[in-house]
């Protein structure tokens, strides 16, 4: 949804706690929506309060200093962001559980998808590229800008989340954890 040029997203009210591995829902009624510009002026650059007061840093939910601004000015107009997720990875094709492991690499199959993708997006124009450093999105990132004069970068604030123990878990194995 966009408001005034300025995209707003909503998401299901969840908590992440340091005491708890697992998400929790947040007690009806508490509603949370990220605005995700830099570019609004009066908003500041890096982390923005919602209604009631909760800090969201980035767009990340409850970590703290989870991103930072790059260059701590305000952009002087609005920005489109494009959102590619990793090809498939050698995890997925066994349903394990990824977490923020290098151990699950991009596949043959996840591959050819970072080839398409790469062809489907080759229309467009894009300043930079960011990417998680983690192996499987890395090598999804270095397929689809390879050839551009601009350097990918790479920035652990887009890792997933670390998992400990439950990384490499088969998700079945995983799903019954949770019960």
């Amino acid at each position: 949804m966009t408001i005034s040029g300025v995209p707003y997203f909503s998401f299901p009210p969840i908590s992440i706690s340091n005491k708890s591995p697992y998400p929790k829902l947040i007690p009806a009624g508490i509603n949370y929506v990220i605005c995700c510009s830099t570019s609004t002026p009066g908003l500041p650059v890096t982390t923005e309060r919602l209604r009631n007061d909760t800090p969201l840093t980035g767009g990340a939910f409850d970590f703290e200093k989870a991103t930072t601004s790059l260059t701590k000015k305000v952009l002087d107009s609005p920005k489109k962001v494009t959102i590619v997720r990793h090809g498939l990875s050698s995890w997925n094709e066994e349903s394990r559980v990824q977490g923020s492991s290098n151990l699950s690499i991009l596949s043959e199959k996840g591959t050819m998808q970072a080839e398409r993708c790469k062809m489907a997006l080759s229309d467009m124009h894009f300043d930079q590229c960011f990417s998680s450093p983690i192996s499987r999105a890395k090598t999804t990132a270095e397929i689809i800008w390879k050839g551009k004069e601009e350097p990918l970068v790479f920035l652990d604030s887009l890792k997933e989340a670390h998992l400990f123990f439950l990384e490499g878990m088969k998700n079945g194995l995983f799903h019954s954890l949770l019960k």
